[in-house]
């Protein structure tokens, strides 16, 4: 991986900012003039059709881009202090072993002990609206639903703290229902965490009464950014017009 500048600090009330990042892959140009700022506690999302860019800059900001990846950039902070969750929990939980002790395994990672986990667990799996936790933990992968497997990674990327969380498509493979209360939970983790969120998904139902702030990225672009309320309102790139034109639309019909 080639770097051209190296990281450098930025003002306290930022968890992340980046400045004209290129990614290229086998020779392929595939993220370009990457300008992203990320201020503390808000809701900033990352929206775009599949294959625009949205997760490899994710995977970047997370430091595990392919080995293979070229890169450079102007600049670029992130807060120490990230966690995140993506599109399929159910690749991120081992189906050999239970829930409990995979999220034991996972607070041991963090604080090197693990005397203490379920007290900082169980409230967490608790705002992530698990029922009946102790019978819940015993339980492995497969043998709960795919919203209590995304809840389990919820509660399993806040262990740590973070002041910045990823959330990576996290909706997409959900029903509607569940999709509904995720959303719900995230804003409830907003609120009572006071956690920065960047939200990455194709799907802008999502955002509207959720997002402070919104970034379209279209074929490896930045093409429009601005608050959520004004992006709905107003656009200026022909590819962010289409899809807030369709979102408008269905909203309409809906109505």
């Amino acid at each position: 991986m080639g770097i051209t500048e190296k990281t450098k600090g930025a003002q306290p009330d930022i968890v992340m900012d980046l400045k004209n990042l290129y990614v290229s892959i086998d020779r392929t140009e595939l993220l370009k003039h990457i300008d992203m700022r990320i201020e503390k506690e808000e809701v900033v999302a990352l929206v775009g059709e599949s294959g625009s860019g949205k997760t490899l800059t994710s995977k970047f900001i997370l430091g595990i881009l392919p080995e293979r990846s070229v890169v450079s950039y102007d600049k670029f902070y992130k807060t120490p202090k990230t966690g995140a969750v993506f599109q399929n929990s159910f690749t991120s939980l081992n189906p050999t072993v239970k829930i409990g002790s995979q999220l034991m395994r996972l607070y041991q990672s963090h604080y090197g002990e693990t005397d203490n986990w379920k007290r900082k667990v169980v409230p967490l799996l608790e705002k992530a609206g698990i029922q009946n936790i102790d019978k819940f933990l015993k339980k492995y992968p497969h043998e709960s639903s795919g919203g209590e497997r995304q809840r389990v990674a919820i509660a399993g990327a806040l262990i740590s703290n973070p002041d910045l969380l990823i959330a990576d498509e996290v909706t997409t493979a959900l029903d509607l229902r569940t999709k509904l209360e995720v959303i719900k939970l995230f804003k409830n983790i907003r609120k009572e965490l006071g956690i920065t969120i960047l939200f990455i998904t194709h799907d802008l139902s999502s955002i509207k009464d959720f997002a402070n702030r919104v970034y379209v990225m279209y074929k490896g672009e930045i093409v429009e950014e601005n608050t959520c309320e004004e992006l709905f309102r107003h656009q200026t790139h022909p590819y962010a017009k289409r899809i807030i034109g369709f979102a408008n639309s269905l909203w309409t019909r809906d109505r």
